[in-house]
C-alpha cells in the first residue's frame, strides 16, 4: 500500500498538524547544588555548559535550548530528537551543568509539529 493510499484511508483530525514528529522535551530544574558557586570548576562551569549545548545543537540532538528567564526552579528547555527516552536521557546527563549537580534534568516523549527545517544560528 502506497503512502498516497493510507493517506486516503487514514481519517485525518482536522486541527491537528500533518507532520507531527517524536521528540523529547527536557526541563532543567535547579540542582541540589545550584547555589555551589565556590571552587575551581565554578568559574569555568557556565562556558562548559554552554558548549555543550552547542555541540548537542550542531550534531542535530538537539533542536532548540534556551533559558526559562524568571525565577522558578524551571531554568532551561530542551527540545531533543533521538531514537530512545534512554538515549536522550543520557545524553542531557552529560551535560557538565547537570554532572556538577547545579542542574537537574527531567525529559519527557512529546510529539510535536515537525522541527526539520529548524536551524540554529551560531
Amino acid at each position: 500500500m502506497t503512502e498516497e493510499t493510507q493517506a486516503k484511508e487514514k481519517p485525518r483530525m482536522r486541527d491537528v498538524p500533518r507532520d507531527i514528529e517524536p521528540y523529547f522535551i527536557g526541563l532543567l530544574r535547579r540542582g541540589e547544588r545550584w547555589n555551589d558557586i565556590q571552587g575551581p570548576e565554578a568559574a569555568t562551569l557556565m562556558p562548559r555548559h554552554l558548549a555543550y549545548l552547542r555541540e548537542q545543537l550542531e550534531a542535530g540532538r538537539y533542536l532548540l535550548a534556551g533559558p526559562v528567564t524568571d525565577d522558578g526552579p524551571l531554568v532551561g528547555l530542551l527540545i531533543m530528537a533521538g531514537k530512545s527516552i534512554d538515549e536522550v536521557q543520557a545524553i542531557a546527563n552529560a551535560d557538565p551543568g547537570v554532572q556538577a549537580g547545579r542542574l537537574a534534568v527531567e525529559v519527557h516523549p512529546a510529539f510535536l509539529p515537525s522541527l526539520k527545517g529548524l536551524k540554529v544560528n551560531f
